[in-house]
């Protein structure tokens, strides 16, 4: 199950995921079973899905036409309905998929008549029921990645803090959904939306875990902004962009006192000083930079001031990333 606010590009790595098992081509390093693919998405209008297929196909050489992918788009599909389940049994019985996407589930939960809503108790019992039944329609070894949309306030979390958050925590309804029918989770966290466009995975194992590598760092490559071939590849985690908060916080600790010193700043002043932001934003930029290397503690408790071997100790692309976003000159 991955989870993440909308927008967030679930859907984006849905796609791609879909697209490298029926291409037989590793995701982020990791071998597939190559097979043909069945998406069932009750949420994308089908051409935007058709529009990421398309691009991400070009992306590794391939057409599209030219891969077993199959997609059943805005049917009506329900969790807890037989009708419904008796015809995508039947289309998994003539497909037999290695790998399922169903996106997303809040648009496929039971309706009014299963007398179930996002929070009830029973809800995960009658998702578990539906999945173990399409696995058991399978002829051969299938995934299923279920796409869930993350509780509201998860959208204001920093990264860092995100990291120590469970699944439960963070997918929208009751957390049946998460212990009943998820073996392990993929946490996405949007970084930037454009140039570049970046999103993190974090990896949380349930009862059998697919390879987890912990912290994973998502680039989109694409030929033009929107159009074109388009790729996801993996990054070192250290590329990980400054977020705005950072950003905002850098040049305020990059002046110096008439001594040349560079100047230390208390955690009330920096509030003061950065009146633009709010208190857990200032908190968030703080933090970051504290652990990146950029800042260090003061003599004081709760004061921060530039860390005077940060072009040492600091990783080199985070400083350049940084520096850049203020035309600073490097020297």
């Amino acid at each position: 199950m991955d989870t993440a606010p909308e927008g967030s590009f679930k859907t984006m790595l849905g796609c791609w995921v879909a697209v490298c098992i029926a291409a037989g081509i590793p995701i982020f390093g990791h071998e597939v079973t190559q097979g043909p693919v069945l998406i069932v998405d009750e949420e994308t209008p089908e051409g935007s899905l058709d529009n990421l297929l398309i691009r991400f196909s070009k992306g590794i050489g391939c057409k599209l036409e030219k891969l077993p992918i199959w997609r059943v788009v805005m049917t009506g599909f329900r969790f807890g309905r037989k009708t419904e389940m008796d015809k995508l049994l039947k289309m998994i019985e003539a497909v037999n998929p290695v790998f399922i996407r169903m996106d997303s589930l809040i648009a496929m939960l039971p309706s009014g008549r299963q007398a179930l809503n996002e929070n009830d108790c029973h809800l995960g019992e009658t998702i578990r029921d539906d999945l173990i039944n399409i696995l058991n329609t399978c002829d051969t070894k299938c995934s299923i990645l279920l796409s869930a949309h993350s509780k509201k306030y998860i959208t204001g979390i920093s990264l860092h803090e995100l990291e120590e958050y469970e699944m439960s925590r963070i997918v929208r309804g009751h957390g049946s959904i998460v212990g009943e029918g998820c073996d392990t989770g993929l946490i996405i966290k949007k970084i930037s939306e454009r140039d570049p466009t970046r999103f993190a995975i974090m990896t949380r194992p349930r009862r059998q875990a697919i390879p987890a590598d912990g912290l994973m760092l998502i680039e989109l490559e694409e030929e033009h902004y929107g159009e074109g071939w388009a790729r996801l590849k993996r990054l070192p985690i250290n590329r990980m962009a400054p977020t705005s908060n950072a950003k905002s916080l850098y040049p305020v600790f990059n002046l110096k006192d008439k001594h040349g010193q560079f100047l230390t700043y208390k955690e009330d002043k920096v509030m003061r000083t950065c009146a633009f932001k709010t208190k857990a934003e200032c908190k968030e930029g703080v933090t970051e930079l504290l652990r990146r290397k950029v800042l260090v503690n003061g003599d004081a408790v709760r004061s921060y001031t530039l860390n005077p071997y940060l072009d040492k100790e600091a990783d080199k692309d985070y400083l350049d990333m940084l520096r850049n976003s203020h035309g600073e000159v490097n020297v």
